[in-house]
């Protein structure tokens, strides 16, 4: 599997493998490229059908654009298949084009770096292709490059793995016991890449569509479904803090309102620095508007946080884990109320 794809006409096949040697030097070595002698698609591998596995594997494709691109179907119908998949998509020029000459669906994407522009350049790139003796030679501007490596590093693709152990727990163990691993723990918990990237995904489009938006992960009791969540999906979702801002994740057990890890809780953790009281949000729970005008005022200060100033708010995610305890006989009032409130938001134009 592949986090980046790199999506290029073959009259480009010299930069695609030039950026592909950059992404190794910058650490990114996970990335998909059809010429690859590695990774790429192998003798007797039906092409298109490779391709189309590759991108709806990946987390993010860079589209090398050129006028052999924008004169390719085959690199049009890429960019249509990362929309459906719901990929983040980067756009780079790699000829100096005007920005009109872009289909809007590009320049509407995560960032638009060019490559090609400038006179910034760095040393030249020994592009080596298969089936050539000799190399051919590219030139990027590296004031892009660095834009680019800091584009894919606040996108959550940066390079570098989770810290383990964490900083603020450095003998913490790496074997929990019964317990289910923890956002501290992302760094240990591997093996489920695939679904992960597919289920962020699934949540980029689900965030385009009205409320109430829902996704539930099923599996067998033990399958590891908390551990999932908490190491393996919230962790690499909060690196989208352009899109999401996952709350402290919600546990019901018998009061999934006022319980040690109920809604109130959440929120007294999630709404820190709008100087609430944990008496004022559990009073907020008969005003559903007061907790609704609360979590907007969180999304704001997030979007125009150090971060920089979005487009468009990011999205927050209420996680519940068990919440098969929701259904329990015992506590259901509380249940039903979170229900209640979660089903039945109060809705804002963003």
């Amino acid at each position: 599997m592949s986090l980046i794809f790199l999506s290029h006409s073959s009259h480009n096949n010299a930069e695609a493998v030039a950026l592909g040697d950059w992404l190794r030097t910058e650490g990114w070595d996970d990335f998909f490229l059809d010429l690859d002698p590695e990774r790429g698609i192998v003798a007797g591998e039906r092409w298109e059908q490779a391709l189309h596995q590759a991108a709806s594997r990946c987390d993010a494709v860079l589209f090398l654009v050129s006028q052999a691109w924008l004169d390719s179907e085959w690199c049009r119908k890429e960019l249509r298949l990362a929309q459906k998949l719901n990929k983040r998509i980067f756009a780079l020029l790699i000829e100096d084009l005007p920005l009109t000459a872009l289909p809007p669906d590009l320049t509407d994407s995560w960032q638009v770096v060019n490559l090609a522009a400038g006179a910034d350049h760095g040393e030249a790139r020994e592009a080596w292709l298969p089936g050539h003796k000799d190399p051919q030679y590219v030139y990027f501007s590296r004031g892009a490059l660095q834009q680019l490596k800091s584009g894919l590093s606040k996108a959550g693709l940066d390079p570098k793995f989770f810290e383990w152990p964490p900083a603020h727990d450095p003998q913490r163990p790496p074997y929990r016991g019964l317990r289910p691993l923890d956002a501290e723990d992302a760094g240990i918990f591997f093996g489920r890449e695939a679904p992960t990237i597919e289920l962020i995904a699934r949540l980029r489009g689900l965030r385009e569509r009205a409320a109430p938006r829902l996704l539930a992960i099923l599996g067998a009791s033990g399958a590891g479904k908390s551990s999932f969540l908490r190491a393996g999906l919230l962790p690499r979702l909060a690196r989208e803090d352009r899109h999401f801002l996952p709350l402290p994740v919600l546990r019901p057990e018998r009061a999934a309102l006022t319980g040690e890890r109920g809604l109130v809780a959440v929120l007294v953790e999630g709404l820190k620095g709008l100087n609430l009281t944990r008496a004022a949000i559990r009073e907020a729970l008969e005003t559903p508007e007061r907790i609704a005008d609360w979590l907007m005022q969180k999304s704001r200060n997030a979007a125009t946080g150090p971060n920089g100033s979005f487009a468009q708010l990011p999205t927050l995610v209420l996680s519940i884990d068990q919440a098969e305890e929701l259904f329990f006989g015992e506590g259901r009032e509380e249940s039903d109320r979170l229900l209640d409130l979660v089903l039945n938001p109060i809705n804002y134009e963003t």
